[in-house]
Protein backbone atom coordinates (compact mmCIF):
# COMPACT_ATOMS: atom_id res chain seq x y z
CA UNK A 1 0.00 0.00 0.00
CA UNK A 2 1.46 3.38 -1.06
CA UNK A 3 1.87 5.70 1.83
CA UNK A 4 -0.37 8.65 2.26
CA UNK A 5 1.35 12.34 2.71
CA UNK A 6 -0.67 15.25 4.12
CA UNK A 7 1.23 18.23 5.83
CA UNK A 8 -0.54 18.85 9.75
CA UNK A 9 0.29 21.67 11.74
CA UNK A 10 3.03 22.09 10.55
CA UNK A 11 3.95 18.47 10.40
CA UNK A 12 4.72 15.68 8.07
CA UNK A 13 3.06 12.85 8.62
CA UNK A 14 2.50 9.29 6.96
CA UNK A 15 -0.21 7.27 7.83
CA UNK A 16 -1.88 4.58 7.86
CA UNK A 17 1.07 2.61 9.21
CA UNK A 18 3.59 0.86 7.21
CA UNK A 19 7.14 -0.40 8.11
CA UNK A 20 8.98 1.56 5.76
CA UNK A 21 12.61 3.19 6.63
CA UNK A 22 10.62 6.31 5.96
CA UNK A 23 7.92 5.69 8.17
CA UNK A 24 10.25 4.33 10.81
CA UNK A 25 12.01 7.56 10.48
CA UNK A 26 9.39 9.78 11.33
CA UNK A 27 8.41 7.69 14.20
CA UNK A 28 12.08 7.71 15.57
CA UNK A 29 11.60 11.30 15.00
CA UNK A 30 8.30 11.98 16.58
CA UNK A 31 9.60 9.86 19.93
CA UNK A 32 13.11 11.22 20.55
CA UNK A 33 13.19 13.72 22.68
CA UNK A 34 9.78 12.81 24.49
CA UNK A 35 12.20 9.71 25.28
CA UNK A 36 9.63 6.97 24.15
CA UNK A 37 10.09 4.36 22.13
CA UNK A 38 8.99 3.99 18.39
CA UNK A 39 7.35 1.03 19.44
CA UNK A 40 4.92 3.23 21.86
CA UNK A 41 3.45 4.33 18.45
CA UNK A 42 0.02 2.39 17.32
CA UNK A 43 -0.82 1.17 13.91
CA UNK A 44 -2.64 4.30 12.65
CA UNK A 45 -0.29 7.27 14.75
CA UNK A 46 0.87 10.45 13.36
CA UNK A 47 4.49 10.27 12.55
CA UNK A 48 5.98 13.41 13.75
CA UNK A 49 8.04 16.59 13.04
CA UNK A 50 11.19 16.46 11.15
CA UNK A 51 12.76 19.04 14.23
CA UNK A 52 13.36 15.97 16.08
CA UNK A 53 16.60 13.91 14.97
CA UNK A 54 16.49 10.28 15.12
CA UNK A 55 20.12 7.86 16.69
CA UNK A 56 23.01 8.19 14.25
CA UNK A 57 21.77 11.81 13.19
CA UNK A 58 22.71 13.60 16.64
CA UNK A 59 26.59 12.97 15.82
CA UNK A 60 26.55 12.42 19.66
CA UNK A 61 30.08 10.06 20.51
CA UNK A 62 27.83 7.05 21.72
CA UNK A 63 26.86 6.74 17.87
CA UNK A 64 28.91 4.58 15.36
CA UNK A 65 29.86 5.89 11.68
CA UNK A 66 27.64 2.80 11.13
CA UNK A 67 24.77 4.36 12.79
CA UNK A 68 25.34 7.67 10.90
CA UNK A 69 25.53 5.93 7.79
CA UNK A 70 22.61 4.22 8.25
CA UNK A 71 20.09 7.10 9.35
CA UNK A 72 21.67 9.13 6.43
CA UNK A 73 20.29 6.22 3.93
CA UNK A 74 16.84 6.45 5.84
CA UNK A 75 16.92 9.82 5.18
CA UNK A 76 17.70 9.17 1.92
CA UNK A 77 14.94 7.12 1.04
CA UNK A 78 12.66 10.05 2.78
CA UNK A 79 13.49 12.36 0.13
CA UNK A 80 13.50 9.54 -2.97
CA UNK A 81 10.02 8.72 -1.49
CA UNK A 82 8.92 12.40 -1.66
CA UNK A 83 10.41 12.31 -5.57
CA UNK A 84 8.62 9.07 -6.37
CA UNK A 85 5.08 10.64 -5.26
CA UNK A 86 5.07 14.10 -6.24
CA UNK A 87 5.29 15.39 -2.98
CA UNK A 88 8.85 17.22 -3.06
CA UNK A 89 6.48 21.02 -1.91
CA UNK A 90 5.32 19.34 1.34
CA UNK A 91 8.73 18.07 2.73
CA UNK A 92 10.38 21.13 1.56
CA UNK A 93 7.70 22.49 3.77
CA UNK A 94 8.37 20.89 6.80
CA UNK A 95 11.84 21.34 6.32
CA UNK A 96 11.10 25.03 6.65
CA UNK A 97 9.44 24.60 9.38
CA UNK A 98 12.07 22.76 11.14
CA UNK A 99 14.96 24.57 10.54
CA UNK A 100 13.86 28.05 11.92
CA UNK A 101 15.70 28.96 14.81
CA UNK A 102 13.05 28.43 17.31
CA UNK A 103 12.93 24.57 16.40
CA UNK A 104 16.91 24.54 16.31
CA UNK A 105 17.64 25.11 19.27
CA UNK A 106 15.72 23.12 20.77
CA UNK A 107 18.61 20.65 19.46
CA UNK A 108 22.18 19.76 20.23
CA UNK A 109 24.90 21.81 18.20
CA UNK A 110 25.42 18.39 16.37
CA UNK A 111 21.61 17.65 15.58
CA UNK A 112 21.26 21.45 14.09
CA UNK A 113 24.01 21.00 11.75
CA UNK A 114 22.24 17.45 10.71
CA UNK A 115 18.92 18.75 10.35
CA UNK A 116 20.76 21.47 8.11
CA UNK A 117 22.93 19.48 6.41
CA UNK A 118 20.22 17.09 4.95
CA UNK A 119 17.94 19.86 4.44
CA UNK A 120 21.41 21.23 1.90
CA UNK A 121 20.76 17.65 0.33
CA UNK A 122 17.21 17.51 -0.59
CA UNK A 123 17.09 21.51 -2.03
CA UNK A 124 19.75 20.39 -3.53
CA UNK A 125 19.76 16.97 -5.05
CA UNK A 126 16.23 16.90 -5.13
CA UNK A 127 14.74 20.19 -5.60
CA UNK A 128 17.63 21.18 -7.80
CA UNK A 129 17.40 25.09 -5.76
CA UNK A 130 20.83 25.76 -5.16
CA UNK A 131 19.75 28.99 -3.73
CA UNK A 132 17.84 27.06 -1.00
CA UNK A 133 20.53 24.19 -0.53
CA UNK A 134 23.02 27.66 0.02
CA UNK A 135 21.25 29.10 2.59
CA UNK A 136 21.39 26.00 4.55
CA UNK A 137 24.97 25.72 4.46
CA UNK A 138 25.63 29.00 5.49
CA UNK A 139 23.68 28.83 8.35
CA UNK A 140 25.97 25.57 8.91
CA UNK A 141 29.14 27.67 8.72
CA UNK A 142 27.69 31.02 10.56
CA UNK A 143 28.04 28.47 14.19
CA UNK A 144 30.48 25.45 12.24
CA UNK A 145 32.55 27.47 10.50
CA UNK A 146 34.96 24.71 10.52
CA UNK A 147 32.94 22.17 9.07
CA UNK A 148 34.62 21.42 5.83
CA UNK A 149 31.59 19.96 3.97
CA UNK A 150 29.63 22.96 4.47
CA UNK A 151 32.94 24.68 3.41
CA UNK A 152 33.56 22.81 0.49
CA UNK A 153 30.36 22.87 -1.05
CA UNK A 154 30.01 26.61 -0.53
CA UNK A 155 33.52 26.92 -2.22
CA UNK A 156 32.78 25.06 -5.20
CA UNK A 157 29.60 26.73 -5.56
CA UNK A 158 31.07 30.47 -5.87
CA UNK A 159 34.28 29.52 -7.68
CA UNK A 160 31.97 27.89 -10.61
CA UNK A 161 30.06 31.05 -10.32
CA UNK A 162 32.99 33.01 -10.49
CA UNK A 163 31.55 35.39 -7.77
CA UNK A 164 34.55 36.56 -5.95
CA UNK A 165 33.08 38.31 -3.77
CA UNK A 166 31.33 35.84 -2.01
CA UNK A 167 33.85 33.69 -2.13
CA UNK A 168 35.94 36.41 -0.29
CA UNK A 169 32.61 36.49 2.47
CA UNK A 170 32.92 32.96 2.87
CA UNK A 171 36.97 33.12 3.45
CA UNK A 172 36.00 35.94 5.96
CA UNK A 173 33.12 34.02 7.63
CA UNK A 174 35.28 30.77 8.53
CA UNK A 175 38.73 32.73 9.07
CA UNK A 176 38.72 32.40 13.08
CA UNK A 177 37.82 28.74 13.15
CA UNK A 178 39.14 27.54 9.25
CA UNK A 179 38.76 24.38 7.55
CA UNK A 180 41.85 23.84 5.95
CA UNK A 181 44.95 25.33 7.88
CA UNK A 182 45.10 29.33 8.50
CA UNK A 183 48.16 29.52 5.77
CA UNK A 184 45.95 28.09 3.48
CA UNK A 185 43.14 30.22 3.68
CA UNK A 186 45.17 33.80 3.98
CA UNK A 187 46.63 32.91 0.61
CA UNK A 188 43.21 31.84 -0.94
CA UNK A 189 41.69 35.25 0.55
CA UNK A 190 44.54 37.03 -1.38
CA UNK A 191 44.67 35.74 -4.17
CA UNK A 192 40.97 36.69 -4.87
CA UNK A 193 41.37 40.34 -2.62
CA UNK A 194 43.74 41.33 -4.76
CA UNK A 195 41.77 41.30 -7.69
CA UNK A 196 38.53 42.93 -6.61
CA UNK A 197 37.46 46.38 -8.29
CA UNK A 198 36.13 49.30 -7.04
CA UNK A 199 32.58 47.56 -8.40
CA UNK A 200 33.34 44.71 -5.99
CA UNK A 201 33.69 46.06 -2.18
CA UNK A 202 34.01 43.27 0.27
CA UNK A 203 31.77 44.33 3.30
CA UNK A 204 33.33 45.91 6.20
CA UNK A 205 32.64 43.40 8.61
CA UNK A 206 34.52 40.70 6.18
CA UNK A 207 37.94 43.16 5.86
CA UNK A 208 38.23 43.06 9.46
CA UNK A 209 37.05 39.22 10.12
CA UNK A 210 40.26 38.47 7.81
CA UNK A 211 42.21 40.55 9.85
CA UNK A 212 42.87 37.08 11.89
CA UNK A 213 45.10 35.92 8.67
CA UNK A 214 47.31 38.34 8.50
CA UNK A 215 49.61 36.66 10.78
CA UNK A 216 49.91 34.20 7.92
CA UNK A 217 50.18 36.12 5.35
CA UNK A 218 51.56 39.96 5.89
CA UNK A 219 51.13 40.96 2.48
CA UNK A 220 47.52 40.42 3.16
CA UNK A 221 47.18 43.11 5.81
CA UNK A 222 48.47 45.59 2.59
CA UNK A 223 45.86 44.21 -0.01
CA UNK A 224 43.11 44.96 2.30
CA UNK A 225 44.46 48.41 3.06
CA UNK A 226 44.65 49.17 -0.79
CA UNK A 227 41.13 47.46 -1.14
CA UNK A 228 39.54 49.78 1.44
CA UNK A 229 41.17 53.06 -0.37
CA UNK A 230 39.72 51.77 -3.81
CA UNK A 231 36.25 51.57 -2.57
CA UNK A 232 36.56 54.49 -0.41
CA UNK A 233 37.11 53.67 2.84
CA UNK A 234 39.71 55.56 4.07
CA UNK A 235 38.48 55.21 8.10
CA UNK A 236 38.01 51.36 7.42
CA UNK A 237 41.83 51.77 6.31
CA UNK A 238 43.03 52.92 9.20
CA UNK A 239 41.09 50.75 11.34
CA UNK A 240 42.63 47.89 9.95
CA UNK A 241 46.52 48.70 10.16
CA UNK A 242 45.68 50.07 14.03
CA UNK A 243 44.05 46.56 14.82
CA UNK A 244 46.75 45.21 13.40
CA UNK A 245 49.41 46.91 15.82
CA UNK A 246 47.79 44.80 18.89
CA UNK A 247 49.81 41.77 16.65
CA UNK A 248 52.76 40.05 18.64
CA UNK A 249 54.37 38.51 15.89
CA UNK A 250 54.67 41.62 13.69
CA UNK A 251 58.75 42.69 13.60
CA UNK A 252 59.88 45.63 14.99
CA UNK A 253 60.46 47.21 11.62
CA UNK A 254 57.07 46.23 10.19
CA UNK A 255 55.48 47.56 13.53
CA UNK A 256 57.53 51.24 12.77
CA UNK A 257 56.35 50.64 8.72
CA UNK A 258 52.64 50.35 9.90
CA UNK A 259 52.85 53.33 12.20
CA UNK A 260 54.29 55.41 9.12
CA UNK A 261 51.89 54.20 7.36
CA UNK A 262 48.83 55.80 9.77
CA UNK A 263 50.75 58.86 9.93
CA UNK A 264 50.33 59.39 6.26
CA UNK A 265 46.64 58.75 6.32
CA UNK A 266 45.73 60.45 9.30
CA UNK A 267 47.85 63.45 7.88
CA UNK A 268 46.40 62.88 4.56
CA UNK A 269 43.11 61.62 2.91
CA UNK A 270 41.71 60.36 6.46
CA UNK A 271 41.49 64.56 7.40
CA UNK A 272 42.23 63.43 11.08
CA UNK A 273 46.07 64.97 11.47
CA UNK A 274 45.20 64.60 15.61
CA UNK A 275 45.50 60.84 15.03
CA UNK A 276 48.78 61.10 14.13
CA UNK A 277 50.28 62.19 17.23
CA UNK A 278 50.56 58.63 18.79
CA UNK A 279 51.94 57.24 16.12
CA UNK A 280 54.65 60.15 15.18
CA UNK A 281 55.38 59.83 19.07
CA UNK A 282 55.79 55.90 19.06
CA UNK A 283 58.23 56.58 15.90
CA UNK A 284 60.38 58.48 17.66
CA UNK A 285 60.46 56.55 20.85
CA UNK A 286 61.65 53.65 18.75
CA UNK A 287 64.41 56.16 17.09
CA UNK A 288 64.73 59.69 18.18
CA UNK A 289 66.55 60.70 15.44
CA UNK A 290 64.20 59.39 12.75
CA UNK A 291 64.31 62.79 9.87
CA UNK A 292 60.61 62.18 8.65
CA UNK A 293 59.21 61.70 12.28
CA UNK A 294 60.47 64.62 13.93
CA UNK A 295 58.97 67.47 11.46
CA UNK A 296 55.50 65.53 11.53
CA UNK A 297 55.36 65.97 15.07
CA UNK A 298 55.29 70.10 14.97
CA UNK A 299 52.96 69.94 11.96
CA UNK A 300 50.29 67.49 12.96
CA UNK A 301 50.06 69.20 16.62
CA UNK A 302 50.27 72.54 14.67
CA UNK A 303 47.31 71.45 12.44
CA UNK A 304 45.52 69.54 15.16
CA UNK A 305 44.69 73.03 16.70
CA UNK A 306 43.10 74.48 13.50
CA UNK A 307 39.85 75.55 13.06
CA UNK A 308 38.24 72.29 11.52
CA UNK A 309 37.79 74.97 8.18
CA UNK A 310 40.68 75.27 8.20
CA UNK A 311 42.34 72.25 8.23
CA UNK A 312 39.68 71.15 5.62
CA UNK A 313 41.52 73.87 3.35
CA UNK A 314 45.18 72.75 3.95
CA UNK A 315 44.11 69.49 3.37
CA UNK A 316 42.07 70.31 -0.31
CA UNK A 317 45.52 72.09 -1.36
CA UNK A 318 47.84 69.79 -0.52
CA UNK A 319 45.30 67.05 -3.12
CA UNK A 320 45.98 69.82 -5.69
CA UNK A 321 49.24 69.81 -5.30
CA UNK A 322 49.94 65.81 -5.24
CA UNK A 323 47.38 66.03 -8.43
CA UNK A 324 49.66 68.36 -10.11
CA UNK A 325 52.72 66.58 -9.16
Amino acid sequence: MQPQWKLQKGIFLIAPFSPTPELQFLEDVSYRRQGQSPAASTSSVESGPLSRTPRGLSGDTHVGAADRRAAARVLGGLHAAAARDGKEPELAAAYGKVTIDRRLKQLTQPERTSVLLHAADFYQGILGDGDGAESFLQRILESVPDHADAFARLERRFRAANDRVRLAELYALVAAKPPRTPGELAKAALDIISVLTRQTPLSDDACRKLLVLVPESQTLLGVLEKHCLNTGRVELACELLEASLDGDAVSKGKMIERHQRLIELYMGDAKTPEKAISHVEHVLDQDPSDAQARPQRSTCSAIARLPLEQRQALQAARRQLRTRA
